[in-house]
């Protein structure tokens, strides 16, 4: 018999409490606003290649190098406008999902307070 588990990831925080003040990946450079994130990691495996939560925060842009990971994204509030250094630009809101690859490099803008689930690999 196996011992099947699982984790609420809540969007509020937990127990509705809030998320708690975050910092930007080092990689990522601020080039206006996106000044407070704030962020839950609600799982992380045994040897930290993948892991769980939500982040939020205020419009702005940020300016991503050679991502160190792959991310799954699914937006919860707000919206995204990623631009990639190839030119390659695509919007998401409210209810999208998406994947941002290993090694992107480009923009995230947000025109608006943005939060998202977030679903995060290392490997």
């Amino acid at each position: 018999m196996s011992n099947v588990t699982f984790t609420r990831i809540d969007a509020k925080g937990p127990g509705a409490t809030g998320l708690q003040p975050a910092l930007h990946d080092p990689a990522d450079v601020i080039l206006d606003g996106a000044k407070a994130p704030h962020a839950l990691t609600a799982f992380s495996d045994a040897d930290n290649l993948l892991t769980a939560g939500v982040w939020q925060c205020d419009a702005g842009t940020l300016k991503l190098s050679d991502l160190p990971i792959h991310e799954v994204c699914v937006l919860i509030e707000g919206e995204v406008e990623i631009t990639g250094d190839d030119g390659r630009r695509e919007t998401y809101r409210a209810g999208d999902a998406f994947v941002l690859h290993k090694g992107f490099s480009g923009t995230w803008h947000m025109p608006v307070a943005t939060k998202k689930y977030s679903i995060v690999y290392c490997g």
